[in-house]
């Protein structure tokens, strides 16, 4: 006899996000890590991006916050049980919940993007203070990306919580057991 799906055996988007948000962070650190520390003289000249190097580094972070956010964010409803023993509340909006991801996001970030500057000169790169105010305008631009398209994601989720919620269960209408 076939099986029907469970729904039970699908992957939560909470998974799905944090896999997905993972693999772009750790591509995009690699990137930062590789054009910031190769030599000035060998760095691509890139005109399509404006303000320079400064803009490099915003569309690099913009980059890093967009990823990290995604990576850290953690989906309301998405399989933590409460003290009391019921399942979190899954209603999937842009509220407080991502206040958390917003803040570590942006401190991952901005001790990132320190690090790097303070280990430029090892590698014959000059040390700018103000490269750091620009990855710093580049992960705010990232997270506000992040959630503009959660937000547009968000107002398709919240009429199927089965898509994101592994609690979910299929409920019967009693009305139909009546008839």
């Amino acid at each position: 006899m076939a099986r029907g799906f469970d729904m039970r055996d699908r992957l939560p988007l909470q998974t799905i996000l944090r896999i997905v948000g993972s693999a772009l962070t750790v591509l995009v650190v690699l990137a930062i890590i590789y054009f910031s520390l190769m030599p000035k003289e060998s760095y691509p000249n890139v005109t399509w991006i404006p303000f320079a190097d400064k803009g490099d580094h915003m569309a690099a972070y913009a980059g890093l916050g967009f990823s990290l956010f995604i990576a850290t964010l953690q989906i309301p409803g998405s399989g933590k049980t409460r003290k009391n023993g019921k399942n979190s509340h899954s209603t999937l909006h842009l509220t407080s919940w991502a206040g958390p991801s917003i803040l570590m996001t942006l401190s991952i970030g901005l001790l990132f993007g320190f690090a790097v500057e303070m280990i430029q000169p090892l590698f014959g790169r000059s040390r700018e203070w103000m490269d750091l105010a620009a990855d710093f305008m580049g992960l705010v631009v990232g997270l506000a990306i992040a959630l503009v398209l959660l937000n547009l994601a968000g107002n398709y989720f919240v009429t199927r919580p089965w898509l994101y919620d592994p609690n979910w269960k299929v409920e019967q209408d009693d009305t139909l057991k009546e008839n």
